[in-house]
């Protein structure tokens, strides 16, 4: 039962997708954003020949350690109540590089939308970040929550906007990987947080066999940290969206961040 009968690799697929969300052209005026190919990186670049001034430094823009953001992340508590597992960092290391390797052999039409699976993009290049994840015991839906430092705000508050913009222009896009296609459409959700910026919205994948798989995500940035929670299964609906709300709001109260 629950999520043995989804295809691991929609399942990856899926969750690639509600990460990405909280990125889009991440860094934009670094070359290791620009290397990691997203279709909007180089126009931003070219607009902005200097870095925009480093914001004076505040509580809430200070850096965060590894370990301080993984004691966040596995005292979160997901839709059940249920404790989240951190992920160590080598592992998420090693699950960004992965899903990059994995989606460069996905076909994405029309083709502006590459940028919406764009894995890497979340993680702006000298940032510091954790995950924690928790799989549902009663309904076919895993929850991730992933937190980002950084020491610019301006970069993750860009990436709210940057998700905005991107669900706007990728509503409905296809997913072609090793014979099997996915086709998917996104709508943003009206769902806020208390961060000083934020954004939601869910994406519905069918699945080549008709069942559709949801991805709900909630993404929230104040001062240098930026929290996004992403629910995703069969059985995740547009009400999944309070519980993620909540999980970053909870994440970034008890980080000290502003929101």
């Amino acid at each position: 039962m629950h999520l043995r009968r989804l295809a691991p690799i929609a399942l990856l697929i899926s969750t690639v997708l509600g990460l990405a969300a909280c990125g889009g052209s991440a860094a934009p005026t670094t070359a290791a954003s620009t290397a990691a190919g997203s279709p909007g990186a180089a126009p931003s670049a070219s607009q902005s020949p200097s870095p925009s001034p480093t914001p004076t430094p505040t509580a809430a823009s200070k850096m965060y350690t590894t370990t301080e953001l993984a004691a966040i992340v596995s005292g979160a508590r997901d839709a059940q109540g249920k404790r989240l597992t951190s992920i160590p960092a080598a592992e998420l290391e090693k699950g960004i590089a992965a899903s990059k390797e994995m989606m460069s052999g996905v076909v994405i039409t029309p083709k502006a939308c590459a940028v919406v699976a764009d894995s890497n993009a979340q993680i702006p290049p000298g940032s510091v970040f954790a995950g924690g994840t928790s799989q549902s015991t009663t309904v076919r839906a895993v929850t991730v929550l992933t937190l980002v430092a950084f020491k610019d705000p301006e970069v993750l508050a860009k990436n709210v906007e940057t998700s905005v913009a991107n669900n706007k222009k990728c509503e409905n896009f296809t997913l072609e990987m090793q014979g099997h296609k996915f086709e998917t459409t996104t709508e943003a959700l009206p769902v806020k947080t208390a961060a000083d910026t934020s954004f939601a919205s869910m994406s519905t994948q069918t699945m080549p066999d008709g069942e559709n798989l949801v991805t709900v995500v909630v993404m929230g940035a104040s001062g240098g940290l930026s929290a996004t929670a992403v629910v995703t299964g069969p059985d995740v609906t547009k009400g999944s969206a309070a519980d993620m709300a909540r999980m970053v709001d909870d994440a970034l109260a008890r980080s000290g961040a502003q929101g």
